[in-house]
């Protein structure tokens, strides 16, 4: 019992430490072929990021603009110089990426809110960790549970954001299939840590309660066998 005490102890401070070190690690990648475009953090949500404006500097989206001749990030607008046969202004193409409509602002900050929830559950895991508390295997338990389902929740519904679908829509006009969205490495290994603290403290709470039966047990046999005597 020793060896679980020291333990849990020890593995909860450098788990959240990795958890909340990894939101500063890609969570979403998004490429084209091979070629990574841009790269979306979890701390990129946690400070609502809009993933457009970080894909406009990316040299790789500076060349898919010189070749096709357009501006990926233009909005719908007349142009006044440009005129029809009726002498009519006429209207810019879509543009692939125009400005961030009311919809997808929602759905940023409605993954903002979402993204917070499990960075805050690391900082305040992490405090728990250096604080003498009772039912401190539980706190850890319930904090860690809260973290892993939204970090869960997250990886279901990521490819159905209205934002990243916007972006996916370039591959119209580049190619089919050359956007691909996917979930990075950062997001599965904080995750995983998640989950490995809610099953270490899940077996060491179920570890001490059966010690804890079996004691009462042999107390109990004990008792028995010397009343008998």
């Amino acid at each position: 019992m020793k060896l679980l005490k020291i333990i849990s102890d020890l593995l909860p401070i450098p788990s959240y430490t990795v958890i909340l070190i990894c939101f500063f690690f890609p969570f979403i990648t998004i490429k084209c072929g091979s070629t990574e475009l841009a790269s979306i953090t979890g701390f990129d949500y946690v400070s609502g990021t809009d993933m457009k404006e970080k894909m406009k500097d990316n040299e790789m989206v500076k060349g898919m603009q010189k070749k096709m001749g357009k501006d990926l990030f233009e909005t719908e607008a007349e142009n006044p110089d440009s005129v029809d046969e009726s002498g009519n202004p006429i209207k810019a193409k879509d543009s692939m990426l125009p400005e961030e409509t009311q919809q997808e602002k929602q759905s940023r900050i409605t993954m903002m809110i979402m993204m917070g929830t499990p960075f805050l559950m690391a900082i305040i895991g992490l405090i728990i960790s250096f604080v003498k508390i009772r039912r401190k295997a539980l706190f850890h338990i319930i904090i860690s549970v809260i973290g892993f389902l939204v970090m869960l929740a997250f990886g279901i519904i990521i490819k159905n954001s209205d934002e990243l679908n916007s972006i996916s829509s370039m591959a119209e006009g580049v190619g089919s299939g050359m956007i691909s969205i996917g979930l990075g490495g950062a997001y599965y290994f904080a995750t995983i840590l998640f989950l490995l603290i809610i099953m270490y403290f899940g077996l060491e709470k179920y570890l001490k309660n059966f010690y804890k039966k079996e004691q009462e047990t042999r107390e109990e046999s004990l008792e028995d066998f010397l009343t008998k005597e």
